[in-house]
């Protein structure tokens, strides 16, 4: 059974549905039934959203015609169960229990005249419950198919995209449960947990303002809900595989963020008169720029690992950064818009894993001091003496570099900016090619020193743009603390060598 495609609700209809919509959810006798109906709604857009390429962490978009899409489609097939089964439970509680016969009745005992009338009654969705029936039979339709498909072994583009588009278009024509189109809350369930935040926005005085800023505000907050769904410590891998549906979500929502910010804004609070809405209207501008950057960071870095998984550990990796990288930034932007208007809030009264920019650049300053004294040592080793420039040397500082760039790569990447994590991978990309054997060779040695050398002054350049951030004006490196660091990491890892 599929829906017609409707048009696009005007406002009138609209409030109706929505009002429609709220009796039937208060009358629900079903516990978490809010929680349940915001991860029927987060799946049916992430679904729909998962099926665009531009979503992805494809690595070469020229090799999509060649790529095997059957680690997709099976993501697709367990999120397409979960709609059945959401759909199915709420359907119970909607006192609908004839749904079932309802199939079995349109498949088995009516002729055809008799059927197409009874679908044509169906399709209307006068109530939600018939959004929910429709809902259902057609996922469990869709699953059926994506079942046989599976079978293939490779499955071409071509197949993906048109499945998505029969999937997008059965979302898109669901009356009362399409989630897809542009911003847009639900009072169900996208709401500020927190007191102070509340107070904040009903504080500002101009309801232009207010509005606007609670949009942006709620959109960040929405972002950060949907990373709850993602569980980088789980031990299942097609659970962490999973995990690229809501980043898809993410992406794209995020770019309809960034696509308001950018171009509604100005237009929106062009008459407003309030003294910080052109301050508002500068950070959102820097907030549209910096979602992107985080974006690249993630999608041509850490998510293009996890999109073809061949080991369950560099996967795991891969979401943790991810998830800590996007938690990090959507923490860290709620609070820069909540400071416009209560510059006194910290992060902590707001979020209890709060980490603030400031804490990040210390310890980003630190870690990458210490690199560069490791370097800067073996470096003064083997060029001061002919004793210390020997092969035996030259080797544990292959071994050193790879413990500490593991080290760097866990814990200090993800923090720093998208256009230095580039020349930081492609360095990292290349000790961790190099083998003991290679340092044999005079002239892979010789491009090991060179590679150092190199990178050991970009290192050196991206330190000075860190003293240079705000944040560490007043807060000079501590010297002390960053040499026994540097003294530990030496002594435990040739310990550990012996």
């Amino acid at each position: 059974m599929s829906a017609p495609v409707q048009t696009p609700p005007v406002e009138g209809e609209l409030e109706e549905i929505i009002r429609q919509r709220q009796e039937w959810l208060d009358q629900l006798k079903l516990d978490y039934k809010e929680e349940m109906l915001f991860e029927l709604e987060i799946l049916l857009k992430g679904l729909d959203r998962f099926f665009n390429i531009q979503n992805l962490p494809i690595a070469n978009m020229e090799q999509v015609v060649s790529f095997n899409f059957l680690t997709e489609l099976e993501i697709v097939q367990g999120f397409v169960d979960r709609v059945t089964r959401l759909s199915q439970r709420l359907l119970e509680n909607s006192h609908r229990h004839d749904y079932q016969f309802r199939r079995y009745v349109e498949a088995q005992l009516l002729d055809d005249l008799t059927r197409n009338r009874w679908r044509e009654v169906s399709l209307k969705q006068d109530r939600p419950e018939d959004s929910l029936f429709l809902l259902y039979s057609s996922f469990l339709n869709l699953g059926e198919i994506i079942k046989g498909l599976i079978q293939l072994k490779h499955v071409p583009y071509s197949l993906f995209y048109n499945l998505g588009s029969l999937l997008s278009r059965e979302v898109a024509a669901n009356r009362f449960f399409s989630p897809v189109g542009e911003i847009m809350f639900r009072p169900e369930y996208d709401r500020v947990g927190n007191r102070l935040v509340t107070r904040i926005v009903k504080a500002i005085t101009e309801p232009l303002l207010q509005k606007n800023f609670s949009v942006v505000l709620l959109a960040f907050y929405r972002l950060l809900h949907y990373l709850h769904f993602i569980d980088p410590q789980t031990d299942q891998a097609q659970a962490l595989k999973s995990s690229l549906l809501f980043f898809a979500l993410i992406a794209s929502e995020s770019r309809h963020l960034t696509e308001f910010m950018e171009r509604n804004l100005a237009q929106n609070l062009r008459p407003s008169s309030h003294p910080k809405s052109q301050e508002f209207l500068q950070l959102a501008d820097s907030l549209a720029f910096q979602v992107g950057m985080e974006l690249k960071k993630i999608y041509h870095g850490e998510l293009q690992k996890a999109a073809q998984p061949t080991n369950s550990d560099l996967m795991r990796a891969a979401i943790e950064n991810s998830h800590g990288v996007l938690q990090n930034f959507f923490q860290q932007s709620i609070m820069q818009l909540v400071r416009l208007f209560a510059p006194e809030l910290q992060g902590e009264d707001i979020f209890t894993s709060f980490v603030s920019r400031r804490q990040q650049s210390v310890k980003l300053r630190e870690d990458l001091w210490v690199l560069r004294a490791l370097m800067d040592k073996f470096e003064e080793i083997t060029e001061t003496s002919v004793q210390g420039a020997t092969l035996s040397t030259y080797l544990k500082y292959l071994q050193l570099q790879k413990a500490y760039i593991r080290f760097l790569d866990r814990e200090t990447a993800p923090m720093l900016r998208y256009g230095d994590l580039i020349e930081f991978r492609k360095y990292f990309d290349f000790i961790r090619g190099l083998s003991a054997d290679d340092l044999h060779l005079m002239d892979r040695l010789d491009r090991f020193k060179m590679e150092s050398k190199f990178f050991k002054i970009f290192v050196e350049t991206t330190l000075g743009h860190l003293e240079n951030r705000c944040e560490l004006q007043d807060l000079p490196l501590d010297d002390k603390a960053a040499e026994l660091h540097l003294k530990r990491f030496i002594t435990r890892e040739m310990a550990a060598a012996h």
